[in-house]
């Protein structure tokens, strides 16, 4: 049995995160700082006399505590994030014996700005902290290389998506700090979904409804590149060019990482001259794309050209003539669809029916008509993830198309005719292999009207 459950780990972080920042504002002995401390350290303690170490670290730049891994964080697990990544401290480990006095002084030492791991210890040992140890990420990452897709089971897709994540969350983090990123992680993880994708194109489209908002840009380039392999599978595409797709997909926007932040997450229109920046995003990646060992140039070409448009009047203009195949505008369906449904600071999102219908209007400028039809047959009259009300009056999530029939999904009951949420969702077949039917959908539901998380329930959640 772990020493922490789930609920107790992220309890963990949160309240170190939160300490680590008051410290900014506050004296130690302050309430605002004290209490939590005091509340840490009794789930710790309580944790250390199960086991002899509890630690905590980033595998990949993701969040772990014990063997729990935070693939969608809050805000203090962001910010901690983002304090690990800059001190490069790849793992926190605490051992049993440690008294309040020395998590005190580790916690104010840990909260100054600019001390990198190195000098971090050598302050933790000059001030008597012996019972918490650093782990300083160039190391942590050769203890968690990429053996770590091999400890994730066949047949555990979210666990492969998580390792997906965790590989494009690698490659931006490299690009920031100047280096030339390793593409193994990505080809490898890509290799496993092709797998799945090749024998059902559909298997891994509900990861898609994942939407971690404060990664948005991790987890919009993996859900790209699931839904360009699976269009690509569905259009008969052999499996090294849905290999192709699936990393052209999972790198076609790690060019914003060299885009100033401040126009990234602006949450207004982008001026003109902000939105020429912004553009850039594109040659920016091809280029990235073309220094990484194992990666074949045309896929920086499909990167270079997913915004060119069907009609190539999009961006960069002067690639509107260099001779593109229809993988760029397989990307850019993915691309629009993932884009449309999913809340941005600028955009409420639409239920993925609605995102259907919207983009057939796009068709003949900025999207392929023909690759955009078998799009749509692949999604389903009610794509996966759809919230649905059912005649029966319960509420379901779409969880598996029906080729047989578009009106009559597999579906999972989250909440029952009397509107009381089931404790455990109820897979459900509309239409059973006799041709009895259980019930017709007569509606599509806001899952944010109903306060349910489609991805998280997805991948194993609450919702």
């Amino acid at each position: 049995m772990d020493a922490l459950d789930k609920q107790n780990a992220l309890r963990l972080v949160t309240l170190f995160s939160g300490t680590v920042k008051g410290m900014a504002f506050y004296p130690a002995s302050h309430p605002a700082i004290r209490q939590p401390l005091m509340d840490f350290y009794q789930i710790l303690s309580t944790a250390l006399s199960q086991s002899k170490q509890v630690s905590w670290g980033l595998a990949d730049g993701i969040m772990f505590v014990d063997d729990h891994l935070f693939v969608s964080p809050s805000t203090a697990i962001a910010d901690l994030t983002n304090r690990m990544m800059e001190k490069s401290v790849g793992r926190i480990i605490m051992q049993s014996g440690l008294t309040f006095e020395e998590l005190q002084e580790f916690v104010r030492l840990f909260s100054v700005k600019g001390v990198d791991v190195d000098a971090l210890s050598v302050q933790m040992e000059v001030n008597g902290v012996s019972r918490v140890q650093l782990v300083s990420d160039a190391e942590e990452s050769l203890e968690t290389d990429d053996d770590d897709l091999d400890s994730v089971a066949e047949g555990d897709h979210v666990g492969t998506y998580n390792r997906a994540i965790a590989a494009i969350r690698t490659v931006c983090r490299d690009i920031e700090r100047g280096r030339i990123p390793n593409s193994a992680p990505v080809i490898r993880v890509v290799d496993r979904m092709v797998g799945i994708t090749m024998q059902e194109p559909w298997a891994l489209l509900g990861l898609t409804m994942i939407k971690d908002y404060d990664n948005y840009t991790f987890n919009h380039c993996v859900n790209v590149g699931v839904l360009a392999m699976s269009l690509g599978a569905t259009l008969g595409l052999d499996a090294m060019t849905v290999k192709d797709l699936g990393i052209a997909g999972q790198l076609h926007d790690i060019g914003k990482t060299m885009i100033p932040k401040s126009i990234l997450n602006k949450p207004g229109k982008l001026s003109s001259s902000e939105f020429d920046e912004m553009k850039r995003h594109s040659e920016l990646g091809s280029k990235i794309i073309r220094e990484m060992e194992g990666l074949d140039p045309h896929i920086a070409q499909i990167v270079l050209g997913h915004h060119l448009h069907f009609n190539r009047s999009g961006y960069p203009e002067w690639a509107s003539k260099l001779p593109f195949n229809q993988l760029i505008d397989i990307v850019a369906i993915a691309d629009t669809y993932d884009a449309i449904t999913t809340l941005r600071v600028y955009q409420h999102p639409v239920n993925p029916r609605t995102a259907l219908n919207e983009m057939q209007k796009l068709v003949g400028t900025i999207l392929d008509g023909s690759i955009l039809g078998r799009f749509i047959e692949m999604m389903g009259n009610y794509p996966v993830g759809t919230l649905v009300r059912l005649d029966t009056n319960e509420v379901a999530v779409v969880y598996r198309p029906n080729p047989l029939d578009e009106e009559a999904p597999v579906v999972r009951v989250l909440i029952d005719g009397d509107g009381l949420r089931l404790r455990v969702p109820r897979e459900q077949s509309l239409v059973e292999h006799d041709g009895s039917r259980y019930a017709n959908i007569v509606a599509v539901v806001d899952p944010l009207l109903k306060n349910i998380d489609v991805g998280r329930l997805i991948a194993g959640g609450n919702y």
